[in-house]
């Protein structure tokens, strides 16, 4: 005896679902890597941007300072606290009576994540005679 047609069937065989799982599987992972490597970058921006705002800190605050009140030498100073730790070093070089050289450095601590960035800059001392003929 032959059944009476009752329509078409209702809902998915479970090989549907199967691959569906799988396809949902494979979206996933590849979103996993993705949302890593893009949190890993946003991670390295924000340290950069913190590094550069350290770094103008203290440019900053060499610049204010009369060149007769920074005496030759090198200081470095650690901080560990939230949003990173670095080591800042200021090195004062006096390249002549009346030139000095001022290197800053900034090391994150978090080793490898970025390099050490380093600003140089030369200040001239206005004190004193000018010697333009070199004599």
């Amino acid at each position: 005896m032959t059944r009476p047609y009752r329509g078409a069937r209702r809902g998915f065989s479970v090989l549907e679902v199967l691959i569906a799982i799988v396809i949902f599987g494979i979206a996933s992972v590849s979103l996993a890597g993705l949302t890593m490597r893009t949190a890993r970058r946003n991670t390295l921006s924000s340290v950069r941007s913190y590094q550069t705002v350290f770094l103008s800190s203290e440019l900053s605050r060499v610049t204010a300072l009369p060149t007769a009140a920074l005496v030759a030498g090198s200081s470095c100073d650690t901080t560990t606290s939230a949003p990173w730790a670095y080591q800042r070093c200021t090195t004062v070089t006096n390249v002549s009576a009346r030139q000095q050289q001022v290197r800053v450095i900034v090391r994150p601590l978090l080793a490898g994540l970025i390099t050490p960035d380093t600003v140089i800059i030369d200040r001239a001392s206005n004190v004193g005679a000018l010697d333009f003929g070199g004599t």
